[in-house]
């Protein structure tokens, strides 16, 4: 039987205030019970719901071997409810490391879903289990079209295999390029998925892309996750530029079901946004404990919003963060974010429409706001000399070449100081400075 007494310990401050527990158990009954001749596992929905995630993690955990698929199988719903609100990286973290190498295994294997998608597992174990619940699904959903399915099931499996595709597409590595790690999956349509390029554990500088509206998994997992391995490849060439000696990592980040024309008008699925992205930010600081990277955050459009709504609320925070083609969000100010100052900038692209809305609040583009301007405009690298080309309209933040793309990439390795505002003389060279 798995054991699940370091989380107690973990947890049992704050479960039990007057004295410390000994064990989990003994703060809160067990949200699973054996029923019926077979004795099979029954979970009990209402008691899960207001002991909340750790117990039923707890639960779940405390399984044998043998009842553990069967378990998962028959309360997918609650399993989702745990992935969507999870306990945090740091009790994830320490009840994972008090587990033997057989108990990990054995989760890992026979509950993919659940240990590929929780913040405080590493990183290489999240990956072979998405990958295995990837390509799972894919059989299965091969497998239910060969077996002559009616035609309008046939679009719906057609649809989700179509999204487990670009999730694998997202996965090959290019030559010379670095390890792909899948670290976050949702095969259940629209799909979520996150591809860090990189070694999360060890980078100096991590940056994560956040999309907005109409950017799905189904369309645009490997574009995105293209989009960021440039991002990966600017920086790294940076550092030869100004002959600095780091690592980076980069991560395509799709994390929450972006808005489309229907629901774009709502803050709910940002909210959503918001709370998956700061799982996973708060996930790396956990494993990276007294080794944190520095941490950037690239979002655009609704993704600006998702991720304000996450700094003003202090669930997670970030070292730099970039802005293209905000609509607005709920901070009033730079200073209700909570990243150091100077850090914060906004990019805003001719002809885009979105910009300066302030559609879901303050306009973050606004001189009251506070944040430095990110030139997109196009000119010459002042570094460098070569010519950037300009952003035009709402969708051209991350073209190569962009004056835009190259500013991102210095700002996710706090070399701020030679990112664009289009005030300087173009032709400047910064280099000289150093």
């Amino acid at each position: 039987m798995l054991s699940f007494s370091a989380l107690a310990l973990a947890l049992g401050a704050t479960l039990a205030p007057v004295q410390p527990a000994p064990s989990l158990a003994v703060c809160m009954p067990s949200v699973i019970s054996y029923e019926g001749s077979s004795e099979a596992p029954v979970l009990d929905a209402a008691l899960a719901r207001s002991l909340g995630p750790e117990a039923l993690l707890r639960g779940i955990g405390e399984l044998p071997i043998r009842d553990l698929r069967g378990f998962v199988d028959d309360n997918a719903q609650a399993v989702r409810e745990l992935i969507a609100a999870p306990p945090s990286a740091r009790a994830v973290e320490t009840w994972w490391a008090a587990l033997d190498r057989s108990e990990q295994a054995g989760l890992a294997l026979l509950a993919p879903e659940l240990i590929g998608n929780l913040d405080g597992v590493p990183y290489e174990v999240r990956d072979r289990a998405n990958r295995a619940e990837l390509a799972s699904a894919q059989d299965e959903l091969r497998s239910r079209l060969s077996s002559g399915i009616g035609k309008g099931a046939a679009s719906g499996v057609i649809d989700r295999l179509k999204m487990l595709n670009q999730i694998e597409e997202s996965l090959e590595r290019t030559d010379g390029g670095p390890a792909r790690r899948l670290i976050m999956l949702d095969t259940v349509m629209p799909g979520r998925a996150a591809v860090a390029l990189g070694e999360l554990e060890e980078a100096d500088y991590v940056s994560l892309l956040v999309p907005g509206a109409l950017l799905s998994v189904r369309e645009h997992m490997a574009e995105w996750t293209k989009v960021t391995a440039d991002i990966y490849d600017e920086q790294l060439r940076w550092g030869e530029r100004l002959d600095e000696d780091f690592t980076v990592a980069t991560v395509s980040w799709i994390g929450y079901q972006t808005p489309d024309v229907t629901n774009v008008a709502g803050l709910d699925l940002a909210e959503q946004g918001a709370a998956f992205l700061s799982s996973t930010v708060n996930g790396l600081r956990s494993l990276r404990d007294g080794d944190e990277p520095y941490v950037s955050v690239f979002a655009h459009s609704y993704g600006a919003t998702a991720v304000m709504l996450a700094l003003d609320s202090g669930d997670m925070s970030v070292d730099a963060l970039a802005m293209m083609g905000s609509p607005g969000g709920v901070a009033e100010t730079v200073a209700d974010l909570g990243v150091p100052e100077g850090r914060v900038w906004v990019g805003e692209a001719a002809w885009d429409p979105v910009v300066h809305t302030a559609f879901f609040g303050v306009d973050p583009g606004s001189p009251e706001f506070g944040a430095r301007r990110m030139s997109v405009a196009g000119s010459v690298d002042p570094v460098t000399g070569e010519v950037l080309t300009a952003s035009v309209g709402h969708d051209w933040y991350l073209e190569p070449g962009t004056e835009s793309l190259r500013n991102l990439s210095l700002i996710g390795i706090d070399e701020g100081q030679y990112v664009t505002d289009g005030s300087a003389d173009p032709g400047t060279t910064l280099a000289s400075e150093r």
